[in-house]
């Protein structure tokens, strides 16, 4: 049984959460709810959940805040969120657990299965620097990837390109190592778009542009800095083309 507190400025935003909690997430225990985040950390201090639910936006001190009123973090936090698609992909690079508001049953059932697959090895307020960072600057600059034995804090810069193997993904590194995860290439296709300069060039590759030593003269391959020769299928070609001309143009 998890030990939860909900925090939502909105007292019926609380109530949905906490029924739908109740019927279909019957391993959450509901211990509190609180309405902003100074009561929020006295139901914190009271009772010591394994999980917040934690609104963002509320008065006088936002959900991000909360974090500074703790100097061990020793809980798991679910933001509920209205966010912007930018900041969806800051906390899915962050690996920080978020509900988009209204809440779906679905989506609120896969983060508690999340959390109890994490819990007691969930890096919490380091996967919340790097979410901070990245909102911060507006600009996805480092991510979490899920081990099995914890989670590696890599640099965006770092990875030079990714590989489907099958299920699992291979990241290669700039400095010659690689590690392989439990996430899809769609996974991270989804999360690094063209804004951070990776491009899925083929259905088994995802690469840091910045990163491209040389493109074949029929445009069919493109060597890596690591020496790597990827792919780029027939059908993306022309959209490599176009993205390659977009990030340098002249």
């Amino acid at each position: 049984m998890l030990k939860a507190i909900i925090v939502d400025d909105e007292a019926k935003a609380r109530r949905i959460l906490e029924k739908f909690l109740i019927e279909y997430c019957p391993q959450i225990q509901i211990l509190a709810m609180a309405e902003d985040v100074p009561h929020a950390v006295k139901a914190i201090q009271e009772y010591h959940p394994d999980v917040v639910f934690l609104d963002i936006e509320m008065p006088g001190y936002s959900g991000f805040q909360l974090l500074e009123f703790f100097e061990e973090i020793d809980f798991e936090i679910i933001f509920t969120t209205a966010y912007s698609d930018f900041a969806l992909r800051a906390f899915q690079v962050s690996a920080i657990a978020y509900l988009l508001k209204p809440i779906q049953i679905d989506q609120l059932t896969n983060a508690v299965q999340k959390l109890e697959k994490i819990q007691g090895n969930s890096f919490i307020k380091e996967r919340m620097e790097i979410l901070q960072k990245n909102l911060e600057e507006y600009q996805i600059k480092k991510i979490v990837i899920p081990l099995s034995e914890g989670s590696l804090f890599v640099e965006l810069n770092d990875i030079v390109f990714l590989k489907a193997e099958g299920s699992y993904a291979n990241i290669f590194f700039k400095d010659g190592t690689k590690v392989i995860v439990s996430k899809n290439l769609k996974d991270y296709e989804d999360q690094l778009t063209v804004e951070e300069g990776f491009f899925r060039t083929h259905r088994s590759f995802l690469i840091n542009t910045k990163y491209i030593t040389q493109i074949s003269s029929d445009g069919s391959e493109a060597t890596m800095v690591n020496q790597s020769v990827i792919n780029i299928s027939r059908e993306r070609k022309q959209d490599f083309a176009n993205f390659i001309k977009q990030k340098n143009p002249g």
